[in-house]
């Protein structure tokens, strides 16, 4: 079937249909999910369809879904905008465009539609296709230029009231977490029970357990796979992953700090808000992990700057080893000689990047680089490592903090304009943003400064002690291991080995 073809006259659609032509689809929404009112809708509707007359193609319930709230979609220019995201609402609009229906039928203007979006696709609809659209309360005119000035000032007006409760909600869900209240999807978080308050002691046990480990090196790579393997349950039942891992240890829930909208929420004071659930961690041992594992804008790209969180590797020195000839990184491969499967450390080939001249069995050079780190680091445990000073910004940051929470108390009370107060809120929290990657980043150089693996001559054969452990502790004393050229034949001496001491001024 087609439409007829629209006419305008007298700032009017001329829209010839006869009753009995009418191809009806009806919609029926609600915002929250309530079947029986969507329900009771179509009763109505079909009750009013019958009235004036025609038949009804379909019938469209959308049953929780918003006419308000945007969602981030890719536009065509390959930017990013903010739409309402209603499929249901396009099949509608695609139907009667196509001419596959030529009426719609909805309760109310309000019901159908709360962004002046989706009433302009509408309008259109109407004037360049000629589709009938009424309402059980009779307040949809479409056809002329008076009804669609009312129309859109009655989508206007009710935008405007789903944007104040919006903001009302805001503000509630702001002032509950500032009061610690618990928030969040439906599934618990791993650590806590039910409630989200007692910790789940057999849970919260896992994760201290691993906090002396991941000190030391170990990555979310190993304790997933380690956490599968011994058969630790997740909260949803699926395997471990190491972004899953990662992400859990670095919610500042664990040390009882709250969250709200993807940032820590502070007091007026200045002081972060505290839940009112039972922490895992303390904030000292919270700042550590952040300072291992939290990104960092400014990281080395190199595989030496991932040691410990990035590329898996195999063999123990391959991340550190440079070539005494052409200074390119040297790879481990494993290699058989005389029958007997052996490790070697080589330097690419001229096609990869390097000279293939230089070749060594990787052995020696292993426990060589071992009983090297493991003097230096005995050496590190009987001397006091000096302090870096406090951070030269901390003043700055906190006085940032207050300036907006006090901005934000000032807005609440009405002294300051919306139209003042969030441009100077995006702002300051851009500054508050900068200002946190630089502590981050300066906690991590006083973290490398001070830590050191305990014991490590005893810790380094045992079996849970991993390569991640073992790199991590090279890292903290070298930063690259030169292999010279030597020639044919010529068994292994120390001489051969050139190690870059991280706090030497020496560069690779």
């Amino acid at each position: 079937m087609s439409t007829n073809a629209p006419r305008r006259a007298g700032g009017r659609t001329l829209i010839d249909i006869a009753p009995d032509q009418l191809v009806w689809v009806l919609l029926a929404r609600e915002s929250t999910d309530r079947e029986a009112q969507i329900g009771n809708q179509l009763v109505d509707l079909r009750a009013r369809v019958a009235a004036i007359g025609g038949r009804i193609d379909r019938e469209v319930p959308e049953n929780a879904v918003s006419a308000f709230k945007r969602q981030r979609v890719e536009l065509p220019d390959g930017t990013y905008g903010y739409r309402v995201i209603r499929p249901e609402w396009e099949k509608i609009l695609t139907a009667l465009r196509r001419g596959e229906c030529n009426a719609l039928m909805v309760p109310d203007i309000d019901r159908a539609m709360r962004d002046p979006r989706t009433l302009e696709d509408l309008i259109d609809t109407v004037e360049f296709y000629g589709v009938y659209v009424a309402s059980l309360t009779g307040n949809i005119d479409l056809t002329t230029d008076a009804g669609i000035s009312a129309a859109r000032t009655l989508v206007n007006q009710r935008n405007q009231e789903s944007r104040n409760t919006s903001r009302r909600v805001i503000d509630g869900q702001r002032h509950a977490a500032m009061k610690g209240a618990n928030h969040g999807g439906r599934m618990r978080p791993f650590g806590w029970r039910k409630d989200r308050i007692r910790l789940n002691k057999r849970e919260a046990a896992y994760i201290r357990k691993e906090l002396p480990r991941i000190l030391s090196g170990v990555t979310p790579v190993v304790l997933a796979r380690e956490w599968n393997e011994r058969g630790i349950p997740t909260v949803t039942g699926v395997r471990w992953r190491s972004q899953t891992i990662r992400h859990m240890y670095l919610r500042p829930r664990m040390c009882g700090k709250v969250l709200y909208r993807g940032e820590v929420l502070y007091r007026e004071d200045g002081q972060p808000a505290r839940g009112k659930w039972e922490p895992i961690m303390t904030d000292e041992e919270y700042d550590q992990i952040v300072a291992l594992w939290g990104r960092s804008d400014d990281a080395p790209p190199s595989r030496l700057g991932a040691i410990g969180r990035g590329m898996r590797t195999t063999y123990l020195l391959s991340p550190f080893l440079r070539c005494g000839k052409c200074n390119a990184r040297m790879l481990g491969t494993r290699q058989r000689t005389h029958g007997t499967l052996k490790e070697f450390y080589l330097c690419a080939g001229k096609g990869n990047g390097g000279c293939g001249g230089i070749r060594r069995v990787a052995e020696p050079i292993n426990q060589y680089i071992k009983a090297l780190v493991i003097a230096e680091q005995q050496k590190v445990q009987f001397k006091e490592i000096e302090d870096l000073p406090p951070w030269p910004r901390t003043k700055e940051l906190t006085d940032l903090q207050a300036r907006i929470a006090d901005t934000m108390k000032q807005y609440e009370k009405g002294n300051i304009s919306a139209e003042r107060y969030w441009p100077s809120l995006a702002r300051m929290e851009a500054d508050e943003a900068t200002l946190k990657g630089e502590l981050r980043q300066y906690e991590k150089r006083q973290q490398r400064r001070t830590q050191a693996v305990v014991n490590l001559a005893e810790q380094w054969d045992q079996p849970d002690f991993t390569m991640d452990q073992k790199q991590a502790a090279i890292a903290q004393t070298l930063s690259a291991i030169i292999v010279k050229p030597s020639g044919r034949g010529v068994r292994f001496s120390p001489d051969q080995i050139v190690p870059i001491f991280r706090d030497s001024d020496s560069v690779v």
